[in-house]
């Protein structure tokens, strides 16, 4: 009996280090696209992060995945902090949110024929 609870377990941290290695390389690539995200809108990305804000079984375009929402943030005047969101879905990048200088939001879908 203890050995299938040792193997359980081994499996259970198994899982547990892939799901923070995918986390990872999604979240380098996030700061990726933070990055050039603030460079074509002519902003500042504060700090060269970005943070997971949510994780999430979501459905899109009838696909099941995995949703994951990170926030940066930005600063177009030096001055003021802003946040900007980047949205993936089963590891796909959807959408891109920055502030503009008026205090809206602008929103970059990515394009379904860009790979």
């Amino acid at each position: 009996m203890s050995s299938a609870l040792a193997l359980f377990s081994m499996l259970i941290l198994a899982v547990a280090v892939l799901v923070w290695q995918l986390l990872r390389g999604l979240q380098e690539r996030a700061l990726a696209v933070a990055a050039r995200s603030c460079r074509d809108a002519g902003l500042q990305l504060l700090d060269a992060t970005v943070s997971l804000q949510h994780l999430r079984l979501a459905r899109n375009r009838q696909q099941l995945g995995w949703q994951v929402d990170y926030g940066f943030d930005v600063s177009l005047d030096g001055q003021r902090r802003r946040h900007g969101r980047i949205r993936f879905h089963q590891g796909v990048l959807q959408w891109v949110e920055v502030p503009r200088a008026d205090g809206s939001h602008e929103l970059w879908v990515q394009d379904e024929s860009e790979p």
